[in-house]
């Protein structure tokens, strides 16, 4: 979890600032982000059916972290727009899905996920912010070599996490069918048409949507705002970690909230504190608060989207359970950032590059999830309770 977390950390909260040192407006920086999340389309539920039917999951691992280590050391080369563009995009489609994979693993081996999971979690957390010592420590004492540097670290960390992932657990393919039965039907297409079938799952499928969508507008637009408002680049990434430091606690704690309280109200608290969050960053400048304000990504993280993995994973089937949480990849890390990265280029073009009105819809997306949620809170509910 540590190392899968620190080669996205590498690159996602940097990558912004690296694609506008190479010259790239904020309408082409949204249409490098749409093209990676078409990429999301098409490559989450690829990784999923092939861990789900056919490699062990753990094996999954070694593939995509070699393949994505490839990708950042083309990508650190480019300096055009088609280059860079085609560089990000083969990042996301082999990284960016170890995200939902690397929570489906972990699924797969804990004998009760609802309150062990976070615990494992918190490791995410702290493996997102390990490079942002050596990125602050490089941008302070080299500013004039640019984040060229960050994209490195990420491909190192890629090595690692490939290398690592021959000693994880072997974690078979799920659906897979039993000794004895090779000549019977596959159980891999069934339990996906139930799954798809479920409208509690699909209810969940739309909250990642609009909270993915909104969430993205945080990683991508945050950093390059708060430099032009005057936070020096070497203070950029521990800005960020204020928040991810808080998640590490949150996660520790997630257990004792869960038997507290309903998922459903832990969930709705992660809607609700991106919409102030975005509110926040789109009519404030006040430099302390908007950085106080990453605690409020934090719960997003915790309660939002680990929440919604969760629930998702007790409403799965074993046989797709990699799949349920690739195809939240596919609305999360597809469908909604390519949709809000979408209409938020255009917003910065009309504004003249401002990016305050992005964060204005990032806030009306996540209010929009809060509600959606809240309609279906009930039978969302019954659904925990029978997973459990």
């Amino acid at each position: 979890m540590l190392l899968q977390f620190a080669a996205n950390g590498s690159v996602l909260p940097f990558v912004s600032m690296f694609l506008r040192d190479r010259g790239l407006t904020y309408d082409r920086i949204s249409l490098v982000f749409f093209s990676a999340s078409v990429a999301m389309l098409v490559f989450p539920f690829l990784w999923g059916m092939l861990a789900d039917r056919y490699l062990p999951l753990d094996r999954v691992f070694v593939f995509l972290n070699g393949c994505g280590a490839l990708a950042l050391v083309f990508l650190v080369r480019q300096t055009g727009f088609v280059g860079l563009l085609v560089g990000y995009t083969l990042f996301s489609a082999f990284i960016v899905p170890t995200f939902m994979l690397i929570n489906s693993l972990t699924f797969h081996h804990l004998p009760d996920p609802r309150t062990q999971f976070g615990m494992v979690r918190a490791f995410g957390s702290l493996g997102w912010i390990v490079p942002f010592l050596p990125v602050s420590l490089w941008t302070a004492l080299r500013p004039e070599a640019g984040l060229g540097f960050t994209l490195w670290s990420g491909a190192l960390f890629c090595g690692l996490m490939g290398g690592f992932a021959l000693r994880l657990p072997h974690t078979a393919p799920g659906a897979r069918r039993p000794a004895g039965a090779a000549t019977g039907p596959s159980l891999y297409g069934p339990a996906l048409k139930r799954l798809l079938r479920d409208p509690d799952y699909l209810v969940l499928l739309a909250s990642m949507f609009l909270m993915s969508g909104s969430f993205s507008m945080v990683i991508y637009y945050s950093p390059p705002f708060l430099e032009k408002l005057g936070v020096p680049r070497p203070w950029i990434g521990p800005v960020q970690a204020v928040g991810v430091v808080f998640e590490v606690f949150l996660f520790w704690w997630q257990p004792h909230l869960v038997r507290r309280f309903r998922n459903t109200t832990i969930i709705l608290w992660g809607c609700l504190a991106l919409a102030i969050r975005h509110w926040l960053f789109a009519g404030c400048s006040n430099l302390w608060l908007l950085t106080a304000s990453y605690l409020l990504t934090a719960l997003v993280v915790v309660f939002h989207h680990t929440g919604v993995s969760i629930l998702a994973n007790a409403l799965a089937g074993r046989e797709v359970r990699s799949t349920a949480q690739t195809l939240l990849s596919f609305f999360g890390l597809g469908v909604g950032p390519m949709f809000a990265n979408g209409i938020a280029g255009w917003l910065a073009a009309r504004a003249h590059d401002d990016v305050r009105p992005v964060f204005l819809f990032g806030g009306c997306l996540a209010g929009a999830a809060a509600a959606l949620v809240f309609a279906r809170r009930r039978r969302l509910e019954a659904a925990a309770r029978g997973g459990d």
